[in-house]
């Protein structure tokens, strides 16, 4: 099929402010609020990997550009700061956070520590892979535990799965592709009892999203309590997906061997940007309301045609399409729009990421033309 969507009927008011709030964000990004910018299946809207659609903040940006003329050094006082401004935000030590080449290194590892110390690791299905994918390619037993009716982390039925072998407990919260969240207390209660057991490993990685009641980060526990680790990211509200920076915060004991088995891949450039965007809570609260624009959007096509979706704790939403992922992924490209991979077992099920409002105008035009009028 051929995009024959005009850009018009929706290019309506919308983006200076988006533009104003984080200058310079991607002049040239695949997003409808570019002038000129027409979807293709060769270019087409970024909504299939959790992206920040206004990338690095202006603060950030500044950061990175200051720190050129210290690219050439090996200086640590970036580190130090960052450090600081993390502790601050989380009310803990230094010695409770590390930082990292992206989340991903930090997930690796762990895999990496299973796989050389032994031991097998527990998780839910579906949700993010990476960690158990790389352990599994290392010889490393997964299993895999199904979410319960309402698309949450069945914790009752990974304690039932549990078994004496397992040394690595990882949970995603809020899950991905499912954005759903874990009862703050049912998991509080879960980290306490099974981290006697084992390390219980939680990834926040869409944390800044959340505005939900029921959930709760779990890092106040991970610094107060051996055996529980929680991993962030700067991929997401940070906008940091091609610079790349995680954090993980745990007791000294696990830091220090996390930094044993890390390479250290870090670099000067996404530090400075990374302290200056943690700092940055303005822009920080622009992208979320903005998501919620967007999530709005989205809710109200599915609303008004009677689809089932998940309501997001993060910026992407699980909707089902009735025929196979990978279709519907080539159905959307070849009208401009890039959505999610096929997450078996909901290979029925599609994920979305939000972009700018324009953009979700965008894909809700492409979605009535692919499903409802055609």
């Amino acid at each position: 099929m051929t995009n024959d969507i005009s850009r018009r009927d929706w290019l309506k008011g919308g983006s200076a402010l988006a533009i104003s709030m984080v200058a310079g964000s991607r002049a040239d990004a695949q997003n409808m609020a570019v002038p000129g910018f027409i979807p293709s299946a060769d270019n087409p809207i970024r909504l299939g990997t959790n992206e920040n659609p206004y990338g690095l903040s202006r603060t950030a940006r500044n950061a990175i550009i200051e720190m050129f003329d210290h690219a050439h050094e090996y200086g640590r006082g970036r580190y130090m700061e960052l450090m600081s401004v993390l502790s601050s935000i989380e009310g803990c030590g230094a010695e409770n956070l590390t930082f990292s080449g992206g989340s991903g290194e930090i997930l690796k590892t762990l895999g990496l520590i299973t796989a050389i110390e032994g031991g097998s690791i527990l998780t839910a299905e579906p949700t993010y892979h990476d960690l158990t994918r790389y352990a599994e390619r290392r010889g490393v037993k997964v299993t895999r535990v199904p979410v319960d009716g309402d698309m949450t982390v069945d914790l009752d039925a990974m304690r039932e799965a549990y078994t004496d072998d397992v040394s690595l407990i990882y949970l995603v919260n809020p899950n991905n592709p499912l954005p759903t969240v874990m009862h703050k207390d049912k998991l509080r209660k879960f980290c306490l009892e099974m981290s006697k057991k084992c390390l219980v490993f939680i990834d926040e990685a869409y944390h800044e999203y959340v505005n939900n009641p029921d959930y709760e980060t779990m890092v106040p526990l991970a610094i107060a309590n051996e055996n529980i680790m929680v991993a962030r990211t700067a991929s997401k509200i940070h906008g940091f997906a091609g610079v790349r920076l995680g954090i993980a915060y745990s007791t000294e004991k696990w830091i220090k061997k996390l930094r044993e088995f890390m390479t250290g891949s870090t670099n000067q450039l996404a530090v400075a940007g990374a302290a200056a965007s943690y700092k940055d809570t303005e822009t920080q609260d622009f992208c979320r309301r903005k998501n919620q624009e967007s999530l709005a959007i989205t809710y109200a096509l599915f609303d008004k045609y009677n689809v089932k979706y998940i309501k997001s704790n993060a910026n992407f939403v699980f909707f089902e399409t009735g025929i196979e992922a990978q279709e519907v992924r080539k159905m959307f490209r070849a009208n401009g729009v890039q959505v999610g991979r096929p997450f078996p077992p909901f290979t029925k099920w599609c994920r979305v990421s939000m972009g700018k409002p324009e953009d979700m105008e965008y894909f809700s035009q492409v979605y009535q033309k692919l499903f409802i009028t055609s």
